[in-house]
């Protein structure tokens, strides 16, 4: 049980980081109107799965950790690193970023566009790496 909702709570992490690196770009190139309506989209799926996802990866990982592995397993170390580093990216810079992007007309500037598309796909990379590391438990 405890791995399903570990699982799950990886897709929705994933799948909602995902969801805004596609929508970042959409909405860059879109009508002001439209670009607010992808906006509030984003910050409903930040809160919808980004958030929830992360509190399941989170608890349950630390669940299994505590009950099924040493300690210091490496690949573990490495993976519970990588995802701290990720949700410090979201929580410091994505989240913050994305509020004030839904409520004004869009973006500052082109230079704070190109930084939260850069910390975006940095984030998903870390993510991904991290299922890997869970996954394939190379050393």
């Amino acid at each position: 049980m405890l791995k399903t909702l570990h699982v799950f709570g990886a897709i929705f992490l994933l799948g909602g980081v995902t969801t805004h690196a596609l929508l970042r770009p959409m909405a860059a190139r879109a009508a002001d109107v439209a670009q607010l309506a992808l906006y509030e989209f984003a910050w409903r799926v930040q809160l919808a799965t980004v958030y929830v996802g992360s509190a399941l990866v989170l608890i349950t990982g630390l669940l299994l950790w505590i009950g099924h592995f040493k300690l210091f397993t490496g690949w573990l170390l490495l993976g519970v690193l990588l995802y701290a580093a990720a949700m410090g990216l979201d929580g410091a810079f994505l989240a913050p970023n994305l509020r004030r992007a839904r409520t004004a007309a869009g973006e500052a500037s082109s230079a704070v566009a190109g930084a939260a598309m850069t910390v975006q796909l940095v984030a998903w990379l870390l993510l991904v790496v991290v299922v890997f590391l869970m996954v394939a438990r190379p050393f």
